[in-house]
């Protein structure tokens, strides 16, 4: 009843793709009818094989959202970072670092590389986490998707930045601020989305490989090799592998590595009114993650837990200092895999007919030791290594009628997620084991099965004016099972009331309503003024210590956000000055209710369950511009007030309290330049990254705070040069880099919460932080053929 998933509804969801084929219905991945929201047209042949022959890496409707001209006619808040600000990451920074650049978006984590965890805020709703604990009251609250495919787990709501841990197998990332329209949602999207899009198979052949070394022994090598078109068929394979130490080293020399890869394959089959493709996806991010440092030191808060040991702290220790090796260790690891198929016919010149669909696996593995100062505990050891499987499928009709683009279809997805968890010690008294622990342990399962439905109109009753009202009907239902009595059978006999799963089976099912609304109007051909609201749901968040269906009764409502975006977009394609310039200018309103916030502390115990009523609203400003041919320039700017306008805690009202970990604003601006030396062109590049004051969260209290983390700035400087071979076969040209990020080797805190003293026995009311990135530097070089 408990095993993992099996493939047999993989090989089915892929044979129905094939059927797919021989049926009138179809799936969209190509340009053809009606593909494209922002400018749906009539069946043309001509059209469809002339994208599909593109040379670009513009070869799919994920593809397509990247461009300024989708942006421009949407009637969504959208920001896109394409090649040069995915580049402001640096060689090795993973998505998160990328996304850091988008306006309202900020990042915090204990690592600078692909292959560590990270919170991401987007207009201060998060995804992932950085910290066991410190107030991440609404993680799992943004929706994200690899190539279209959902990757964010069901049941937990969550997404880990280690499962896309190699930005240059991507051709760029899509981030929609709000629920978005039905057409695009998922089953989290109450804060936003992020799309990642990977690189395309592409009509001419070509390849690419890049490797990097830098600071802190940082090694990366990524590469992509693409078929070309051959008989209708086109296909490429990406990939990348990295590892690098930490920039906080233990003293006993002890340098918490990490170490990650990405592979992905495509092949896209184009033929007369269509296209079908697959693909597949496998990724992995692991690094060790050093434990919180207190800012200024505390009595008794040493390096080793000892009394005769040095303070620990950022005063004391060093402001990168880690606790050594064998006292206190934490590796943590994500990573997926999916597989998925895309088919798109255009059935007349009317009607487009679309289906998707996949089967994702993930899997977190967390081993932590903890020896700190506590003389062999009962959980001297954690092995955490929940999982969750996937399988859905989603099909959808495009109409083209005279003055309306009509999207009508839906989506069903089945997933089963364990929570297992073991906390022991091997040694006298206790004579713990993985298989039978002596300290806390669960593994329960929640089978979730999401229905949707949805409509929606794009009307245009003038050229420049396009309404798009929608809805969505959905029915989410959860079924729950413990099982620790049957899968740790010998622990449940020996220590019954160990199990944090202590509730017997339940279930629900929830049907709701999501209206939506759009516009788009331009009153000039350079300018659109645009306005959106929308309504989303989703299931709380379960797993961990305790909290629903574990620990406390599974009656709830579903969480819910209401949105609205409205602003300005300015877009010019060839003017002087003006080339590629997208301006957006938007405010946002968001209020999200029925929250629920199950807190825990750092050694797996479960404190109780908080609820909240937030409110999201402030202004985000985007700016891409070529003034010159050979001048790049962007900004982004984004000022922001988030409040709980309720927030309960143990009886103890905190309402009206700023919402923690949300910058007060966030700011970058940047420009490369390119021109030519001797036949060498070079680039030079320079960006500035800004992220203002944001409130802490009180593990003390469990609850938000008026206290604040200092606002902080990095100054980053590049230079890339590329070397024309002339006569060398296949080999087009060689491009050197070298990349200095944090110039200036600024000091400063990405992350910081209020201890309860439970992480490291004491300090009670202190702040605990997770530092940023020193000064680091980077040389690349790369062949393309």
């Amino acid at each position: 009843m408990y095993k993992k998933m099996p493939l047999r509804p993989l090989i089915l969801a892929l044979a129905g793709s094939g059927m797919i084929l021989l049926s009138p219905a179809a799936f969209a991945d190509g340009v053809t009818a009606a593909t494209d929201s922002s400018a749906h047209s009539s069946v043309n042949v001509g059209q469809v094989n002339a994208a599909a022959n593109s040379v670009s890496y513009l070869g799919s409707q994920e593809a397509q959202s990247l461009t300024q001209k989708s942006n421009f006619h949407s009637g969504q808040s959208i920001k896109v970072l394409g090649k040069h600000q995915m580049a402001a990451a640096g060689p090795v920074g993973g998505s998160a670092q990328a996304l850091s650049y988008a306006p309202g978006v900020s990042v915090a984590s204990y690592g600078y590389t692909g292959a560590t965890k990270n919170t991401i805020s987007i207009n201060g709703i998060k995804q992932g986490w950085v910290s066991p604990s410190g107030g991440q009251v609404d993680d799992g609250s943004i929706a994200v998707t690899f190539d279209g495919v959902p990757m964010v787990d069901p049941s937990t709501g969550l997404w880990e930045s280690p499962q896309v841990p190699q930005t240059g197998i991507l051709q760029g990332i899509g981030i929609t601020y709000g629920p978005g329209n039905p057409l695009n949602r998922w089953y989290n999207n109450i804060g936003g989305q992020i799309d990642f899009v990977p690189l395309q198979p592409t009509a001419k052949p070509g390849a690419s490989i890049k490797m990097s070394y830098g600071s802190y022994n940082t090694k990366n090598i990524v590469f992509n090799i693409r078929t070309g078109s051959v008989d209708g068929w086109s296909t490429i394979l990406a990939g990348g592998a990295g590892s690098g130490d930490s920039y906080r080293q233990s003293p006993d020399g002890f340098a918490n590595p990490s170490y990650d890869y990405a592979w992905f394959l495509k092949t896209r089959k184009t033929f007369s009114n269509g296209d079908f493709s697959l693909g597949a996806y496998l990724a992995k991010g692991s690094g060790y993650r050093p434990v919180p440092i207190p800012l200024n030191p505390i009595a008794g808060v040493t390096m080793d837990g000892t009394p005769n040991s040095p303070l620990y702290s950022q005063a004391s220790s060093g402001f990168y200092s880690s606790l050594p090796y064998g006292v206190w260790n934490k590796e943590d690891s994500n990573s997926t895999w999916l597989v998925y198929s895309k088919l798109n016919v255009a059935l007349d010149r009317m009607v487009g007919a679309h289906n998707m669909v996949w089967y994702r696996y993930g899997q977190r593995l967390h081993v932590h030791y903890n020896n700190y100062g506590l003389g062999n505990p009962g959980n001297l050891y954690e092995f955490n290594n929940p999982y969750d499987s996937v399988y859905g499928d989603k099909l959808w009709l495009s109409v083209k009628l005279p003055y309306n683009d009509v999207d009508l279809g839906g989506f069903f997805l089945k997933s089963r997620y364990n929570s297992r968890n073991v906390f022991y010690n091997s040694n006298a008294p206790y004579y713990g084991s993985l298989q039978v622990p002596n300290a806390h342990y669960r593994s329960d399962y929640w089978d979730q099965t999401d229905l949707a439905a949805f409509v929606q109109d794009r009307i245009s009753p003038m050229d420049n004016l396009h309404i798009t009202p929608g809805v969505r009907f959905i029915n989410y239902q959860t079924n729950y099972y413990p099982a620790a009595s049957t899968d740790f059978a010998a622990a449940y006999a020996l220590y019954p009331n160990n199990n944090q799963g202590v509730l017997p089976a339940a279930n629900n099912s929830f049907t709701k309503v999501e209206p939506s609304v759009d516009f788009n109007w331009q009153p000039l051909k350079w300018l659109a003024v645009f306005a959106s609201y929308a309504q989303a749901y989703k299931e709380p968040n379960v797993g961990g210590g305790g909290g629903l269906y574990q620990s406390t009764p599974a009656i709830y409502n579903l969480e819910k956000s209401a949105d609205y975006n409205a602003g300005i977009k300015v877009h010019f394609n060839e003017g002087p000055y003006l080339r590629n310039f997208l301006l957006t200018a938007s405010f946002y309103h968001l209020h999200y209710t029925n929250q629920y916030i199950p807190i825990s502390d750092a050694n797996g115990n479960y404190l109780g369950d908080g609820n909240g009523d937030s409110i999201y609203q402030g202004v985000n400003i985007a700016f891409a511009d070529d003034p010159l041919y050979n001048l790049h320039v962007f900004a982004n700017l984004n000022f922001e007030k988030a409040t709980f306008a309720h927030y309960v805690n143990a009886g103890v009202s905190y309402n009206g309290l700023p919402v923690s970990n949300v910058p007060d604003s966030t700011f970058n601006i940047g420009a490369a330049y390119n021109y030519f030396v001797s036949g060498i062109m070079l680039q030079p590049r320079l960006w500035y990254q800004y992220v203002g004051a944001q409130s802490l969260f009180s593990n003390l209290t469990g609850a938000p705070t008026n206290q604040q983390m200092p606002a902080y700035g990095t100054l980053n400087l590049g230079l890339d040069s590329t070397v024309p071979t002339h006569g060398a076969p296949l080999l087009k040209d060689v491009k050197l880099g070298v990349d200095i990020l944090n110039l200036t080797d600024k000091h400063y805190n990405a992350f910081e919460y209020i201890t309860s003293g439970g992480l490291l026995g004491g300090g009670a009311g202190q702040v605990l932080a997770l530092p940023g990135a020193p000064l680091t530097v980077y040389g690349s070089i790369t062949a393309n053929f």
